[in-house]
């Protein structure tokens, strides 16, 4: 079997509500698993081999996902349409909605390359937890790039190769 690379060249986020936004990137997606135990030997063989017991119990915080976008005050712009989702799961103390619970979001990340949809990451009543802008430069020649951290109930991940 030969090893396939995708060569992306577009990603879009689609939520419930923020269907076909485009995004700079996906910097890092990252669980913490909860493990416990095989720190020391319960026993050990007639041939000397240590045996020890490990349980897995989960995960120590639900997985996060980093988005990056473009910033823009379009209305229709992706950077937009995020922050407002970002404002509406923010507490009410700073300047925020306060309502997360009822603003987690169902959708997917999709990247496409030439020949279509080739990689799709799934996730299960997510919401944005953190957000950061980029250092503002004028005399840089780079864009403005906002950061929102998304975590969600389960994350799964789809390649259509």
């Amino acid at each position: 079997m030969t090893a396939v690379t995708v060569a992306s060249s577009s990603y879009y986020l689609d939520f419930d509500g923020l269907e076909g936004l485009s995004i700079k990137s996906i910097a890092q997606v990252s669980y913490e698993g909860k493990g416990t135990g095989a720190q020391k030997a319960i026993a050990s063989t007639k041939g000397g081999v240590s045996m020890r017991q490990s349980t897995i119990g989960g995960f120590e915080t639900h997985p996060t996902m980093t988005i990056e976008v473009y910033v823009s005050a379009d209305p229709s712009s992706s950077s937009y349409r995020m922050y407002e989702w970002f404002k509406a799961c923010m507490p009410a103390s700073e300047g925020g909605d306060a309502d997360w619970e009822n603003n987690r979001k169902t959708g997917s990340i999709v990247v496409y390359d030439q020949q279509g949809e080739r990689l799709r990451w799934n996730l299960e009543r997510a919401w944005p937890v953190k957000y950061s802008l980029s250092d503002a430069d004028v005399t840089g020649d780079g864009l403005a790039v906002e950061t929102f951290e998304i975590t969600a109930e389960s994350i799964t991940k789809e390649t259509s190769m």
